[in-house]
């Protein structure tokens, strides 16, 4: 599966910066954490190869989009 995603840096981002924590006994730090947005989300689940209907309720997932639904994707109703 491949999605293009928008940098966090982006004006409408399809990621947000979780951040890290720092061990202050031992000054380690933690992997730079970031979380999909809605957005994101839904451009990495559109991809999806394949979902069982009836096991995963897909319609009930909430989506956020800009523009047409992607001919390939779960949610386009066909």
């Amino acid at each position: 599966m491949l999605a293009v995603l928008n940098s966090h840096t982006h004006v409408e981002p399809d990621w947000k910066y979780v951040g890290s924590k720092v061990n202050t006994s031992t000054g380690s730090r933690r992997t730079e954490t970031y979380n999909t947005t809605v957005a994101g989300t839904t451009k990495l689940r559109d991809g999806s190869v394949y979902l069982d209907p009836t096991v995963i309720d897909f319609k009930r997932w909430q989506q956020a989009r800009k523009g047409a639904v992607p001919a390939f994707s779960i949610f386009n109703p066909q």
